[in-house]
């Protein structure tokens, strides 16, 4: 009996062991845009308004555009509220992809160091946003043929 209480014990502890190992080794892995990007990599937490700023500044013809209302508007509500952005319609959502290839060609054209650092941050903000939207499609269910 003192044996197979023993051996008991040992079959219980060596399983306790085993699960943690593995509970230790378990990794979650996140593939988004943003996973590998500082938040000062994207127009968040207020510099969406100094990129505005800039804009103003130095392309004051592309601020006045709608192509540039549609740009920060999204921006902007997905700073309000992320998932906010998953309910935009598809019209809007591909004026926003326009808007966003136009902000990018425009400041493409820009010299200096800023225009590129604004130009990254509008992609990779951009890329983010369209992320959230493709991940948040409906999954087509597989029609049962019998």
């Amino acid at each position: 009996m003192k044996s197979r209480v023993i051996f008991a014990s040992l079959v219980l502890g060596l399983g306790l062991v085993i699960t943690q190992a593995n509970a230790a080794t378990t990794t979650n892995t996140d593939d988004s845009p943003a996973a590998t990007k500082p938040a000062s990599a994207m127009l968040v937490n207020g510099s969406q308004k100094q990129f505005a700023a800039y804009i103003g500044q130095n392309v004051a013809k592309f601020a006045q555009t709608t192509n540039w209302q549609n740009f920060m508007s999204v921006v902007s509500l997905y700073n309000q509220s992320p998932s906010a952005v998953l309910n935009i319609s598809p019209a809007d959502r591909a004026k926003f992809n326009e808007a966003a290839t136009q902000l990018t060609n425009t400041l493409a054209k820009q010299k200096g160091a800023n225009a590129s650092h604004w130009m990254n941050q509008a992609d990779h903000t951009t890329r983010l946003i369209n992320f959230l939207w493709n991940t948040n499609q409906p999954t087509v269910e597989a029609i049962d043929i019998q």
